[in-house]
C-alpha cells in the first residue's frame, strides 16, 4: 500500500463534499422536532469520521449542549481542525476524541442523546455497538441509527441500464449480494444493515421504537450544475465510487467462498467497460437517473 493510501482515515474515500448533501434541510427539521432534539443537553456521536453528521445535529440541540463525538481512527480524532473550528464559531461545548463504538470510553449512563450515522455497517460486532451505546444513554434516553439498505441500488435504473436484460440484472445484483456476503464473513461488516436495526433495537429492549426513511435523492440529469451535482460528478469522478484503494471487489469474492470466483472473473470480462460507458455518458451529458437511496433512521429509547 502506498503513503498516500496510509495517511488515509478509513472510508476516506467516501468523504467528499457530496456528503454534505445527504439530508434535506426540512426531513432534518421535522425529524428534530419529532425527537425533540431542542432539549437535549448531552449527544455522543459515534464513529464521527470527519464530523458531517456531528455538525448536521449540533444546531438542533440546547444552546449549552455538551457534544461529544469519538472516531477509532487517530486521522479523525486526533486533529479535526475543520470540527473544532465549526464548534468554536458556534461557542458549544465540544470534545474530540478516541472511541471505539464496541468499547466507549465512558461510564454507564453518560450522555442523553447517542447517535451515530453509516458505522453500524462497518463494524463485525454492530449488536456490541448497539449494547454500548444503550450502556452509556441516560434512563429516557434516545438512541439514533442512520444506516442503508445499499443492496437496492442495484436495481435503481438510469440511463445506462435502462435496457438492461433480466440475465444483466439478475448479474448485478449477483455481484453485489456476493460482496456483502465476503464483507460480513471478513468481519468488514453488512452494507445493508438497515433493514435489520428495527429488530435489532427491539432485542435490546429499547421502547419507543420509530422508523423513517430518508428523503433526500439526488437526482442526476444534464447539465449536472447545481451544487449537490457538482459533488457527485466529483465523487464519482475522483473518490471511492471506482477507485477506491482500500479493499477490492475480489478480496471480498474470495472470502465469500472459492466457489464464487468464476463468477467474478465472468462478470468482470463481461462489464469490464461498465463503469467507463457511465464515466463517458456523464461527460457527453447524457447520463441521468432519479438518484433515490434506501436509508433508514431508526430511533429508540433507553
Amino acid at each position: 500500500m502506498n503513503n498516500k493510501s496510509k495517511n488515509k482515515g478509513h472510508s476516506e474515500d467516501f468523504f467528499g463534499d457530496y456528503r454534505d448533501f445527504w439530508w434535506n434541510k426540512p426531513f432534518l427539521d421535522l425529524t428534530a422536532e419529532r425527537l425533540q432534539l431542542n432539549k437535549i443537553e448531552s449527544m455522543l456521536d459515534v464513529g464521527c469520521g470527519k464530523g458531517h453528521w456531528t455538525r448536521i445535529l449540533a444546531p438542533y440541540l440546547k444552546d449549552n449542549a455538551e457534544i461529544t463525538a469519538v472516531d477509532n481512527d487517530q486521522k479523525w480524532h486526533f486533529s479535526n481542525a475543520e470540527l473544532n473550528h465549526f464548534f468554536a464559531t458556534r461557542q458549544q461545548n465540544f470534545t474530540l476524541m478516541a472511541g471505539d463504538a464496541q468499547k466507549l470510553p465512558f461510564p454507564d449512563n453518560s450522555f442523553e442523546f447517542v447517535t451515530c450515522q453509516t458505522v453500524l455497517i462497518h463494524l463485525p460486532e454492530p449488536k456490541a455497538a448497539l449494547k454500548e451505546m444503550k450502556r452509556v444513554l441516560k434512563k429516557d434516553g434516545l438512541l439514533l441509527c442512520v444506516e442503508p439498505n445499499n443492496i437496492v441500488q442495484s436495481l435503481v435504473k438510469n440511463s445506462i441500464s435502462k435496457n438492461d436484460s433480466l440475465e444483466e440484472t439478475l448479474d448485478h445484483i449477483k455481484y453485489r449480494l456476493i460482496i456483502e456476503k465476503g464483507k460480513r464473513k471478513l468481519g468488514r461488516g453488512d452494507n445493508s444493515l438497515g433493514d435489520l436495526l428495527p429488530g435489532m433495537f427491539a432485542m435490546e429492549d429499547f421502547k419507543d421504537i420509530e422508523v423513517r426513511l430518508s428523503d433526500k435523492a439526488i437526482a442526476m440529469y444534464p447539465p449536472y450544475d447545481n451544487e449537490e451535482q457538482v459533488a457527485t460528478v466529483k465523487q464519482w469522478m475522483t473518490g471511492g465510487s471506482w477507485k477506491s484503494e482500500t479493499q477490492k471487489d475480489i478480496d471480498f469474492f474470495n472470502a465469500a467462498g472459492e466457489e464464487y470466483m468464476p463468477f467474478y472473473f465472468e462478470y468482470q470480462e463481461k462489464y469490464q467497460t461498465r463503469d467507463e460507458h457511465i464515466l463517458g455518458a456523464l461527460q457527453r451529458e447524457q447520463y441521468h437517473a432519479a438518484g433515490g437511496s434506501l436509508m433508514y433512521l431508526v430511533s429508540g429509547r433507553k
